[in-house]
């Protein structure tokens, strides 16, 4: 079986071949599905992450969700593994934090995990189980299990999607992903 290392490394390779024509593209298709599903349609406060290179984008959702008037949240990260879900009023006035990761302004509030309605969580990798890979400093295996009343949703490309992600006892699995391509339901949650 291929190592967690391993895999991160395959998959950066295939993203880094992405134009970023198509990275926009892609991001607008996605931000639209997104739009569509009841799980969105329904949340007023939604956790989202601002995309770092190779990621899907959803700047344009974000701020289509603040101008409907939902809370939208971002990551912070307070330290290695540990990260808060933080008030953002404005695609425009986010800012770079820890390990360069784009979050929302120092002085915006912070929310509890157990009052977000759906959490979009992105990942390195994902199988169809809903076994996900990130960056390796388990920030989401360890905010998730306190969001346990919201909606899980991995948002990534469908290259992304492998057969097996290696697990560990502390992964968390995610119930729902989509691609550009597929909604999957992985029945887990």
């Amino acid at each position: 079986m291929i190592s967690k290392k391993q895999l991160r490394k395959a998959i950066t390779a295939r993203l880094g071949k992405i134009s970023p024509e198509e990275q926009a593209e892609v991001s607008k298709d996605v931000c639209c599905r997104i739009a569509v599903l009841p799980q969105y349609k329904k949340a007023q406060r939604i956790m989202a992450f601002l995309s770092m290179p190779g990621e899907i984008c959803l700047d344009s959702l974000l701020d289509q969700a603040i101008r409907e008037g939902r809370h939208v949240y971002v990551p912070r990260c307070l330290s290695r593994g540990v990260m808060e879900a933080v008030r953002l009023d404005s695609v425009s006035t986010a800012v770079n934090g820890k390990y360069g990761i784009r979050t929302a302004p120092a002085e915006n509030l912070s929310a509890s995990p157990d009052t977000l309605d759906l959490i979009l969580v992105p990942g390195v990798a994902f199988d169809e189980k809903g076994w996900r890979l990130g960056h390796g400093a388990a920030f989401y295996d360890r905010f998730l299990p306190k969001a346990q009343q919201a909606s899980w949703i991995g948002i990534v490309w469908d290259m992304q999607i492998v057969p097996t992600v290696p697990k560990e006892s502390h992964d968390v699995c995610i119930p729902f992903i989509l691609t550009e391509q597929r909604y999957i339901i992985t029945h887990w949650k």
